[in-house]
């Protein structure tokens, strides 16, 4: 979830899980598109802390009703000049969220630039926080989690964009960190996911596909 309004924020959390039995709720205050932060939503609503801390604590007790665990994911601050992911990741530990999740990239770089050259900050928000911590940015490989953790200590990775070239690739980290040799997707496999995307879409939008 993300948006700019407690009310508003604590609301949708009761509707999602309520009348759809969700399990587990992220706000993310991480997405640095145009769209969202002109708005002063995603990565651009954290410089307001107090807002932020409204948001959060709404959100936490909305989920505390049904004991659905939430999270916070953002990134390292507006720009280099402006890093305020501590101030963030306390204001999140205050207010009850179960774990917090840091982005090594700031809101200005959007996704340019090697994140892995600021996984250090990582390393500096898990020894602020008693809550976990994970890391996002440049997870590009399976073996890009295990680096991640090793380099930063963080209790969880949290993998995005690289899911869309690879959906395999929590699998093959869960082998790796299983001590295992991770195995890439056959053909088949590759072939039913394929498929099987086709026809989710296709149920969706029945009369886009249909034949005539």
């Amino acid at each position: 979830l993300y948006g700019t309004a407690p009310d508003t924020i604590y609301e949708a959390v009761r509707r999602l899980v309520d009348g759809h039995d969700v399990q587990h709720i992220d706000l993310n205050f991480g997405c640095p598109v145009p769209k969202v932060t002109r708005k002063g939503g995603g990565a651009a609503l954290p410089v307001r802390q107090r807002l932020f801390g409204d948001i959060v604590g709404a959100a936490v007790r909305a989920a505390a009703i049904d004991d659905v665990p939430l999270t916070v994911k953002f990134r390292l601050g507006l720009d280099h000049e402006r890093k305020n992911f501590l101030e963030l990741g306390r204001i999140c530990e205050a207010n009850g969220a179960d774990a917090v999740a840091l982005h090594a990239r700031t809101a200005r770089q959007m996704f340019s630039g090697d994140a892995t050259v600021q996984w250090d900050e990582i390393a500096r928000l898990k020894a602020a926080l008693a809550i976990p911590v994970f890391g996002n940015g440049d997870i590009k490989e399976p073996a890009d989690v295990l680096r991640m953790i090793a380099a930063t200590g963080c209790d969880g990775v949290m993998i995005g964009r690289a899911a869309t070239k690879n959906p395999w690739i929590f699998q093959q980290a869960a082998e790796l960190l299983a001590g295992r040799e991770p195995q890439e997707a056959s053909l088949l496999a590759r072939r039913d996911l394929i498929l099987e995307h086709f026809r989710l879409v296709a149920l969706r939008e029945p009369s886009k596909y249909a034949m005539h």
